[in-house]
């Protein structure tokens, strides 16, 4: 392995040469040349699913509102929005200078056929749920109606949406993919398959003007955008499922940025000075952390979770797992999120001698005893193999328990982990929050019957601190909720949260506003090349 990367970063600085030709090019053309991991799936977004789809897509497709690289909601194709009704109606008002890429102006009543549509059964759209606090949603789900009582048009550039309860959170929700406008027309004309290179359905600054198969997507700047002229001709999207092969050709001058480099590639940077200088991280807003079965043996037992947690080094783990480009984990909500404690909390200090305390306290003696437990993990999201090894070791040399190591592909852990009566008492999760509210994490994932609650967690004053704050319109008194909700989790150790991660890139010195926020890649619109 060290001879490998030290191989591979002599050959990186070998090429630094040729990359002045091609920093020169890439400038004069105004293409911004990036490369990516993994393929993006659809550009529907009514159907996204992935990062990957979602980061390339929020640059081709708008919403009412957006969220900003400082995490907060704001304008975007509704120029401003108004609340009534106990916190149940929201009135939207359109700007009126908006046009889909093809010409056609957008007005309020796309907005409720887009609604709808992701609603709709036959668009089988996973995050519809976004939607579903608006009222009669329910009915269009189930395939009772072909429209949602509560989104109206109520004149040709104001939108109405009235939902079943208050909810502060709701602006967040919109801001999202399956709330992004696309033209009805377009799709009418195709639509199992109108989501194509050309079609130009969106209203967004760089439409999606060509494709070849799942390895490179050509983007065209948008020169009538409502929200200004990109300062780019277009942006060209390679996919290398290789970091460490990523990151040598960005080294040759192929590319202009790299985003989400694994720890083999972060490894390789540290080892070279210029790549190093090009390097950047930021904290995101995702939590990486093992569930366990709080309902079944033997993690129904609370000092078996607390033991547990005090056995793993989480700061050794995070040099293994992520080369360093992470925070301790101290709390569920990551650091950064209204209403987590992690800025407060320390995280379960690492204490072998009290971990094995507590193991005996619970009826494992030097983890006599203790049953077979196996670790369900993917390594389909760029996790390290090491780091499950590291865990396993961990754990049976401070406890004296013996743990399976299961990794298991992406598609077939995700279908294991939805499945009830297959789902795993031990397994490793990561979550990141699609919108800056805690109401994504808690209500989701962490509630009582949640569909994503895997641990069938159950706490009647968890659930009611949750609801309480999901219903607020004062944003203070919602953190104040959720993060007594928050000690809650951690006082009775329902996860082992392993650490929280940053989102990595390279990019080029002539390269100019291109980053990632906490959430994902920031949108191209503020992206420059040096001429």
């Amino acid at each position: 392995m060290i001879v490998g990367l030290a191989l591979l970063g002599l050959l990186m600085s070998t090429a630094a040469v040729a990359s002045v030709a091609h920093h020169s090019k890439a400038a004069a053309s105004g293409v911004l040349r990036i490369v990516v991991t993994q393929p993006p799936d659809s550009f529907d977004p009514a159907v996204l699913s992935d990062n990957r789809s979602i980061e390339l897509a929020q640059n081709a497709f708008d919403g009412l509102v957006d969220v900003n690289n400082q995490m907060k909601v704001v304008p975007a194709v509704a120029s401003s929005w108004k609340v009534s009704g106990g916190g149940k109606v929201y009135t939207f008002t359109l700007r009126q200078n908006v046009r889909f890429q093809n010409g056609d102006p957008v007005v309020a009543q796309d907005f409720v056929d887009e609604f709808n549509r992701a609603l709709a059964p036959a668009t089988a759209s996973p995050d519809s749920f976004f939607l579903t606090d608006i009222a009669g949603a329910d009915a269009v789900t189930k395939g009772k109606a072909k429209t949602a009582s509560g989104v109206k048009a109520i004149g040709k550039y104001t939108l109405r949406v009235t939902l079943t309860h208050p909810a502060g959170y709701f602006p967040s929700l919109v801001s999202r993919w399956p709330a992004w406008v696309v033209d009805p027309k377009v799709v009418a004309k195709n639509p199992k398959n109108w989501a194509v290179p050309g079609n130009n359905a969106g209203t967004g600054p760089f439409p999606l003007s060509k494709a070849v198969g799942d390895t490179q997507f050509t983007f065209t700047a948008n020169p009538n955008y409502f929200g200004g002229k990109p300062k780019l001709r277009g942006v060209q999207v390679t996919v290398l499922p290789s970091s460490a092969a990523a990151v040598a050709r960005y080294q040759s001058g192929d590319f202009d940025a790299v985003v989400n480099l694994d720890a083999a590639a972060i490894q390789v940077v540290n080892s070279n000075s210029t790549l190093k200088a090009q390097f950047h991280s930021k904290p995101l807003l995702r939590t990486v952390w093992l569930g366990m079965g709080y309902d079944k043996p033997p993690f129904n037992n609370l000092k078996v979770r607390q033991a547990f947690n005090h056995a793993i080094d989480r700061t050794a783990l995070i040099n293994v797992a992520a080369a360093g480009q992470a925070t301790p984990g101290s709390g569920w909500l990551p650091p950064g999120l209204p209403g987590s404690i992690a800025g407060t909390q320390k995280p379960y200090s690492y204490d072998p001698a009290l971990a094995k305390q507590l193991l005996s306290q619970a009826g494992y003696p030097n983890g006599q005893g203790f049953p077979a437990v196996d670790l369900y993990y993917t390594l389909g999201t760029g996790e390290y193999e090491q780091a499950f090894e590291f865990i396993q070791n961990q754990l049976q040399q401070n406890l004296g328990v013996t743990i399976g190591l299961k990794p298991m592909p992406a598609n077939g852990f995700n279908a294991m982990m939805g499945n009830a009566s297959q789902r795993p008492v031990f397994y490793a999760y990561s979550f990141g929050l699609d919108y800056p509210d805690a109401q994504e994490q808690t209500t989701y994932l962490g509630i009582t019957g949640a569909g994503y609650n895997f641990e069938n967690y159950s706490n009647p004053k968890y659930d009611a601190l949750v609801n309480s704050a999901n219903a607020s319109a004062n944003q203070a008194k919602r953190a104040a909720l959720y993060a007594a909700s928050e000690k809650l989790r951690y006082n009775q150790a329902v996860d082992i949260v392993l650490y929280y991660p940053n989102t990595t890139w390279l990019v080029k010195p002539y390269v100019h506003g291109f980053g990632e926020s906490p959430l994902y890649t920031k949108k191209w619109i503020g992206v420059s090349l040096t001429k």
